[in-house]
């Protein structure tokens, strides 16, 4: 122990003369440099800045989504005890840049693992904005070099977020050559306080933690909560995610983490079947059932339903339920492409939705009513083919019209702004729009239709039995191959509530899988869970 112990005394005293032979230099260098002697007589200040901060984003509660961390930043005028209390402080990891700022003498920054009692060092808890693991990175994007909004909320509220500014400085008196003067007075700026103001969204914090863990095991995808009637965003978790610390890596990555997958367009599959129901029910004609043999010839092309396996004799809840291609079909057939079309367009498809500048969905895409005059795409566009395409988001909010009663509202990302005292002014949405495009029986009837397909069609590995679920599922080709297999995105699709009133809707996407294993099946079940865990 004792041979330890002096072991241990000899580093640090050698580390000590090291640094004081550099004083020792910079003092003779200086003593006898020409420079020194020109100098010697001209006095300056030196503002040193050790951090800046912008404003807070905060979830609906106010609850911080940045800055939650913080860390030990120190201001340092180099002296060989300030500097020895240093080297001891960090181990010596930084010994060659404490030996350097020592011969320089001029003040500088140092980001501390421990407190260090010196007279020379003024010590600073300051806020870490990100961390490793930060929560809702794909909503809150990242600040580009010159500490400015690059995307996310960071860019679309960037004015609001860099008003709320802060920052911690120190003023030195120094030299002609940097230096500061020994004894002399400093003075200390820290205005960090001023960043409490911002801006908050509608995002919940434990929902958004919750969606980020259901999420995991989809590999690529998205897991998107919203809330019923108004079509809030709580929660909007993209994997794979990304660290704001690491963004090199990230975009270097074959699998772009970078990309906000709940707000980027996918075939939706069998979760379109929906809106050609809406269509239908609001259409006042006859219901007629209609009889599957699993596969339908149209213009001499053969559909199938999944398998190729027939449903016999279907109604439109049946039909839903058992995601039956040939049904919606045959249903498109007598409707026309028009009819589903104004659907489409009225629950929200096909346009985009913006938040503020630079932070908007994609629109997705709806084919033109001449195209669907060919039998062909009129079929595809039946169940979700062909050129449609359409958001994790944007299904949230089909799904939201029908649990709220027929009325599509538009989704809702940024709650209102935050002054300094914590104090919430509302923010009108730069597009809100709430209209009735359904009936309430239509809704209602969708509502069961829905209802039984968690219960006993496509959805029940997803539902849950503790309250009223609703489901609809989806499983759209990509026509893109790997390894001799069709890469695939799965959907689920659906609402949850206590009782009869859905209160969250929930949109899980797995993107391009031959096979997900059951994983979008999970994530909503998942989900579904936490949210009426939270209720009770």
């Amino acid at each position: 122990w004792m041979k330890h112990a002096r072991g241990k005394a000899y580093g640090i005293f050698g580390a000590l003369l090291i640094l004081l032979a550099a004083a020792a230099r910079s003092i003779w260098a200086a003593g006898e440099g020409a420079e020194y002697v020109a100098a010697a007589g001209s006095q300056s200040l030196y503002r040193l800045e050790v951090a800046q901060s912008r404003g807070t984003i905060y979830d609906r509660d106010l609850e911080p989504l940045v800055g939650e961390t913080r860390e030990l930043g120190a201001a340092v005028a180099p002296t060989i005890q300030s500097i020895g209390a240093l080297e001891t402080a960090t181990k010596g990891r930084f010994r060659s840049r404490l030996a350097l700022a020592l011969e320089e003498g001029k003040p500088f920054t140092i980001s501390l693992p421990t407190l260090v009692e010196d007279p020379s060092i003024d010590l600073f808890s300051v806020p870490k904005r990100y961390q490793e693991d930060q929560l809702a990175p794909h909503v809150i994007g990242y600040l580009d070099s010159q500490g400015r909004g690059a995307v996310g909320i960071e860019l679309a509220m960037d004015a609001l977020l860099a008003g709320f500014s802060g920052e911690v400085s120190v003023t030195y008196q120094v030299d002609a050559l940097g230096r500061v003067i020994a004894g002399a007075d400093r003075q200390m700026v820290d205005t960090l306080s001023g960043s409490r103001g911002g801006v908050a969204l509608t995002l919940d914090r434990s929902l958004q933690e919750l969606a980020e863990e259901a999420a995991e095991g989809l590999g690529k995808g998205a897991v998107v909560i919203t809330q019923v009637p108004d079509c809030q965003i709580l929660a909007l978790a993209s994997v794979p995610g990304f660290s704001p610390s690491t963004l090199g890596e990230a975009a270097e990555d074959p699998d772009s983490p970078l990309v906000n997958r709940g707000f980027s367009a996918y075939a939706p599959g069998s979760v379109f079947k929906l809106v050609v129901a809406a269509a239908l029910l609001e259409g006042g004609s006859p219901l007629e059932d209609f009889i599957c043999t699993g596969s339908v010839n149209v213009a001499g092309l053969a559909f199938h339903c999944i398998g190729g396996e027939p449903h016999g004799e279907v109604g439109l809840e049946e039909a839903l339920a058992q995601s039956c291609n040939c049904y919606f079909i045959n249903a498109a057939r007598s409707l026309g492409g028009q009819a589903i079309l104004s659907m489409a367009y009225n629950l929200g498809l096909g346009a985009e939705q913006e938040f503020g500048r630079g932070l908007f969905t994609a629109a997705g895409e709806l084919p033109d009513a001449a195209s669907l005059q060919h039998p062909r795409a009129l079929a595809n566009f039946a169940f979700g083919q062909g050129e449609l395409t359409a958001t994790p988001l944007q299904l949230c909010a089909v799904l939201n019209t029908v649990a709220s009663g027929g009325v599509y509202a538009t989704p809702k990302l940024i709650a209102g702004e935050v002054d300094e005292n914590k104090r919430l002014s509302p923010l009108a949405p730069v597009t809100d729009k709430e209209v009735r495009v359904m009936s309430v029986s239509t809704a209602k009837n969708l509502q069961r239709y829905l209802e039984t397909a968690a219960r006993e069609g496509t959805g029940r590995a997803g539902a849950v039995e503790e309250g009223g679920c609703g489901i609809k599922t989806g499983t759209a080709q990509t026509g893109v191959m790997e390894d001799g297999e069709e890469l695939l995105h799965f959907w689920y699709c659906g609402y949850v509530g206590e009782g009869d009133s859905p209160q969250y809707c929930i949109s899980v996407l797995c993107e391009s899988t031959p096979d997900d294993g059951g994983a979008a099946a999970r994530a909503f079940r998942q989900a579904a869970q936490g949210l009426l865990k939270g209720e009770e």
